[in-house]
C-alpha cells in the first residue's frame, strides 16, 4: 500500500488558474486525469473572466471539476489565491493552465509529503514538450543571479554543454532547494494557512519565490521531486495575457523581482538589485544595438521586438526606484 493510502479525502485539491487558454487549459485537465489513479482529488479551474470560450468547454468537457468565474479580469495572483481559498483538501497544487501533468506524478507528489513531516512545499520536474528539463528550482536569487538575468549572461551559459554537466537542470533524486517555480508548486494546507495567502502586489511574476522565502523564514523544507514531472509550455499563458515579445514579459519580471528583494532584504538591498537589473539590462540592449544590423528577416522584426521590451523593462525601473 503506497504512503498516500491512508490520508482521509480529499487528499488533494489542485487549482488551475486561466484566463483565455481553453485549449492548453483542457490538455491540462487531461493529463490530470490521466495521472490521478486512486487518489481521492479536487479540481478547481479559476477562469479570471476569459474573453474566449475557455469556461463553457470547461463545464462541458469536465463537469466534475469547480469552476469559478471572475466577471472582470483581475490578475493571476488574484486569480490563484480564490483557487486556493475555495480549496478544501490536506495539499494544495497550484498548476498553471500550460501545464500537464505525466503518469505517476501526483502519486509521488502526495507520497512525498506523507513519507516527510518537514515537507512544506514542493515543485515538479518541468520538462518542455519535448521532454527536456526545464529550470524546476534552485538558490534563491541574489544580485549577480540578478544580473546574469537582465544581461542574457544567463541564458549563454547554459547553452555551454559544460556549465550544464557542473549544474544539471535534472536528476534522479528529490533535491532541497530554497524556491521552487509556481508552474506547479504543491503545499500543504497548514503552510498556507500560516504564510499565505500570494502576496497580490506582484503583478506578474515573484509571488512563487515570495512564498517561498516566507515559508523558509517559516522552518519549512522546499524540494524539486524529480518523480512529479510537468510537462510545461513556458511563456503560453504569458503571452496570451501580455502583451510580451518573448515567454517572458521583461518590465512586469523585472519589477517584481526589485520588489521581491526589497521585501524580503530591505530597501538598501532593493537598490542594489535595481542596479544588477539596470546595468545587465544596459549591458544588453547595447549588445543587441551593435549586432542589429546584421539580423534580416523575421528574426529582425523579433529582435526590434524584444529589444522595445528591455527599454520598457528600464524605463519601469526607473519608475520603480526609491
Amino acid at each position: 500500500m503506497s504512503a498516500h493510502a491512508a490520508m482521509a479525502e480529499t487528499e488533494l485539491s489542485i487549482v488551475v488558474p486561466t484566463r483565455d487558454t481553453a485549449a492548453l487549459t483542457l490538455a491540462c485537465l487531461s493529463s490530470i486525469d490521466r495521472a490521478r489513479g486512486a487518489l481521492a482529488i479536487e479540481v478547481i479551474v479559476v477562469d479570471d473572466a476569459s474573453g474566449d470560450d475557455t469556461a463553457t468547454r470547461i463545464a462541458s468537457a469536465y463537469p466534475a471539476a469547480r469552476l469559478l468565474r471572475h466577471d472582470a479580469p483581475r490578475g493571476f495572483t488574484v486569480t490563484a489565491n480564490d483557487g486556493l481559498a475555495a480549496a478544501t483538501g490536506p495539499l494544495l497544487l497550484l498548476l498553471n493552465s500550460d501545464t500537464e501533468i505525466e503518469p505517476g506524478g501526483l502519486d509521488a507528489l502526495v507520497d512525498a509529503f506523507a513519507t516527510d513531516p518537514a515537507l512544506g512545499i514542493a515543485g515538479a520536474q518541468l520538462r518542455d514538450p519535448d521532454g527536456a528539463a526545464q529550470w524546476s528550482g534552485g538558490r534563491l536569487p541574489d544580485c549577480l543571479w540578478l544580473f546574469a538575468e537582465a544581461s542574457g549572461a544567463g541564458r549563454l551559459l547554459a547553452r555551454l554543454p559544460v556549465y550544464r554537466r557542473a549544474r544539471p537542470l535534472d536528476g534522479d533524486v528529490d533535491r532541497d532547494v530554497e524556491w521552487v517555480c509556481g508552474a506547479a508548486l504543491a503545499m500543504r494546507r497548514d503552510v498556507w494557512t500560516a504564510i499565505g495567502p500570494l502576496d497580490e502586489a506582484f503583478a506578474l511574476y515573484g509571488q512563487d519565490l515570495d512564498l517561498c522565502s516566507r515559508a523558509r523564514q517559516a522552518g519549512c523544507r522546499i524540494r524539486v521531486l524529480h518523480g512529479f514531472a510537468v510537462r510545461h509550455h513556458h511563456g503560453a499563458t504569458v503571452a496570451k495575457v501580455e502583451d510580451s515579445a518573448g515567454a517572458q514579459h521583461a518590465p512586469k519580471l523585472w519589477t517584481d523581482l526589485r520588489r521581491w528583494a526589497g521585501k524580503t532584504y530591505g530597501p538598501a538591498y532593493a537598490r542594489r538589485a535595481t542596479w544588477a537589473l539596470s546595468i545587465g539590462g544596459w549591458l544588453r540592449l547595447t549588445g543587441r544595438s551593435i549586432l542589429a544590423p546584421a539580423v534580416r528577416g523575421a528574426k529582425r522584426t523579433r529582435w526590434s521586438g524584444e529589444s522595445r521590451e528591455l527599454r520598457a523593462a528600464l524605463a519601469a525601473l526607473r519608475g520603480h526606484a526609491s
